[in-house]
């Protein structure tokens, strides 16, 4: 089972490489996600095999990877040094990073803790600023509380409800799979951290932030990110919420996915 070893506390993270001589294209899912729903996501089926080298990461907390209850465990820094855990151990220098919410909240990150390791980031749903106190906030909240005595299935049922929608039966499944002591203590660090960078002006990493239309509880500030970041593009996708975005179709999201991959490799 191919894993890498965070240089900061030791922990692993496990990932998926599909190989080939392809530029590297890092991809982490959602809160929830694990490797199994990064791989069948749609920017990842839209990738050239022969042109990409595509490589999906667990998060800490999530999938195969180490699983700490420790709040401390889930600092930005630390989730920063598991994406470079995973390139050190394939002996790659630099990488494209592709993150879906969580994993576009990880992108922010990466972009300020280690821009030496990126050749573009891809980030949708999310923003680097203080998390707000919003909607889906509260709604992510109310159901870890709930799932500290009845497990993970809470935090999916949450999500269903505020989105008003069924999740298909498989990746549902993995979901509710999750431990959901560690999806506590990931969440809790987040909520506290504050600010991922002080200075996005500073930023010369290539950036793309996509955004549903109607997600009104990250748009304004993954506007406004656009803006400060001085090599950054936005696409707002039609009406789509934070959901929909999560796993968009949209052939403009897709076509400037792979401007930007092809523009910096």
């Amino acid at each position: 089972m191919p894993r890498s070893r965070n240089r900061l506390d030791g922990r692993q993270v496990y990932f998926e490489d599909e190989g080939g001589d392809g530029a590297p294209v890092v991809f982490h899912g959602g809160f929830l996600d694990s490797v199994a729903d990064v791989r069948e996501s749609n920017i990842a089926q839209a990738l050239p095999a022969g042109e990409f080298r595509r490589i999906y990461v667990d998060h800490r907390g999530l999938g195969a990877s180490d699983k700490p209850h420790d709040p401390a465990a889930y600092a930005i820094e630390v989730r920063v040094a598991d994406a470079v855990g995973v390139l050190d151990e394939l002996s790659i220098e630099r990488a494209h990073f592709i993150g879906m919410s969580w994993g576009g909240r990880l992108g922010f990150g990466i972009g300020e803790h280690a821009p030496e390791r990126v050749l573009s980031l891809v980030i949708g749903g999310q923003q680097p600023y203080e998390w707000l106190d919003s909607p889906i906030t509260r709604a992510v909240s109310h159901g870890l509380a709930a799932a500290r005595t009845k497990g993970a299935e809470c935090v999916v049922e949450a999500l269903e409800a505020f989105w008003d929608i069924r999740f298909p039966d498989e990746p549902r499944a993995r979901w509710v799979a999750n431990d959901a002591v560690a999806l506590e203590a990931a969440w809790t660090t987040a909520l506290s951290e504050g600010p991922v960078s002080h200075d996005l002006g500073a930023w010369q990493v290539p950036c793309l932030i996509f955004m549903g239309a109607a997600d009104n509880d990250f748009l304004e500030q993954a506007q406004r990110a656009a803006r400060e970041i001085p090599t950054a593009e936005f696409l707002a996708l039609g009406d789509a919420n934070h959901y929909a975005a999560h796993t968009s179709q949209d052939e403009l999201l897709l076509d400037a996915v792979l401007r930007t991959l092809r523009a910096n490799s």
